[in-house]
């Protein structure tokens, strides 16, 4: 089989896989803490930074498409193309102080692709999931002696991000860089009260909302060489532009439960429908990372203030966000004659106070990671596996989330162009 079939057939492969997986992530776990703002946030960043906890803002790798920070990109090297695919099974366990519930589903976590156009100037461009709405919430109360009524709030949809981003090498070991982003999506938040009397009539208010445009990141990376090893301090800035605009519509209405479905008795209230900009949180990273032929160690911090974030005039219960990372890896002999010599070991863990505010206080998560990255012999194409055990709500007791994620990533790494030699 020829060089450029093969890599016809293995690129065919990662995007039929990503289909299959972006079917999947329709699916995902009800999560209550979805309810909230635009939903449960995605990581957004590479499963190679997800392995070390998820520090980014001062890595750079040249198997790995680092997109949480642009000015990464100039790792790559000059003649081939990068493509790194991503997904997940994640099993949870959810509990507050009366139910319990458990399951798994595939996630698709993203595809994206590097590559060098010129010397100092190097491209990506990829598509991942923002963030997602799956949550069902009941409650029965009495309405009287002899009826009850079952309230529930329901919310499905996700938004998605296709990215474009560029770095440049300004200087020796210093390079800048820009993502630019396209959100779309859109989902339902509905919520209905059903009485145990027919004579009653159920009622339900169903609020769509479909969200679309830009998002831009800017970041920037300098290393510097230390004796046999390198300092590397890393930044991130995502200011917050009115560039992205939902349109949005409620209905209110009465129906009742019918052999074949619901039936909508009448139209109570109907807003027609209306265009609101979108105030998404500006964010600040900061990364400082210590590396060596053999090891890799990081820390990140990132600070985002979702408390100012809304759509038209409405905000959410929502609180400014922090984000503490640390991890790094090890590669026993990287130019060993030994094929386990090569393998890359991970490690990693991170703590986070999300902009979820619940019960007056504001719910937390916890992480931590291991990866291995097993390469192929005679190329710098990568398989890894990652095992994330994380928990949501450390110290919140209404409602707490258990889940274990295990992850696989294949980063292809493939000659895209080499000049030929005349003899």
């Amino acid at each position: 089989m020829s060089h450029f079939k093969k890599t016809k057939n293995i690129i065919s492969l990662v995007l039929f896989l990503s289909t299959v997986g972006f079917l999947h992530a329709q699916n995902q776990l009800s999560s209550p803490y979805s309810r909230f703002g635009l939903g449960e946030l995605s990581k957004r960043t590479s499963l190679s930074s997800v392995s070390m906890g998820g520090i980014a803002y001062a890595y750079q790798s040249a198997t790995a498409v680092n997109f949480s920070n642009p000015a990464a990109y100039v790792g790559y090297d000059s003649i081939s193309a990068l493509i790194d695919a991503a997904f997940s099974y994640k099993y949870h366990q959810l509990q507050d102080n009366r139910t319990k519930q458990q399951g798994g589903t595939i996630e698709f976590d993203y595809l994206a692709l590097g590559l060098s156009l010129a010397k100092n100037w190097t491209t990506s461009f990829g598509f991942q999931p923002y963030s997602f709405i799956n949550y069902t919430i009941n409650e029965t109360s009495a309405w009287n002696d002899s009826v009850s009524v079952n309230t529930a709030f329901k919310g499905r949809g996700g938004i998605y991000e296709f990215y474009w981003g560029n770095a440049f090498k300004v200087f020796k070991n210093f390079s800048l860089g820009c993502n630019i982003s396209y959100l779309f999506g859109n989902y339902d938040k509905i919520r209905t009260a059903e009485f145990s009397d027919d004579l009653f009539l159920n009622f339900k208010g169903n609020d769509k909302t479909s969200m679309k445009g830009a998002l831009f990141s800017f970041g920037t990376q300098y290393f510097i060489p230390v004796k046999k090893s390198t300092i590397g301090i890393g930044a991130v800035y995502t200011p917050s532009i009115p560039t992205v605009f939902a349109t949005q519509s409620e209905v209110l209405s009465h129906y009742k439960n019918t052999s074949i479905g619901e039936e909508i008795i009448d139209t109570l209230y109907w807003n027609g429908v209306e265009k609101n900009k979108v105030k998404l949180p500006q964010a600040v990273g900061v990364g400082l990372s210590w590396s060596s032929e053999k090891y890799f160690i990081g820390f990140d911090f990132t600070w985002s203030d979702w408390e100012k974030a809304k759509i038209g005039n409405n905000t959410d219960t929502l609180k400014n966000s922090y984000k503490y990372a640390l991890g790094g890896n090890v590669i026993p002999n990287p130019t060993g004659s030994k094929y386990i010599s090569k393998i890359q070991y991970s490690l990693g863990a991170f703590y986070e106070l999300t902009p979820v505010y619940l019960k007056e206080k504001q719910v937390d998560r916890f992480g931590i990671n291991f990866g291995m990255s097993f390469p192929m012999k005679k190329s710098k194409t990568r398989i890894s596996m990652i095992v994330e055990y994380g928990k949501w709500g450390i110290n919140n007791t209404v409602l707490q989330e258990n889940y274990v994620k295990c992850s696989f990533n294949l980063a292809l790494h493939e000659r895209w162009y080499q000049r030929r030699k005349l003899e």
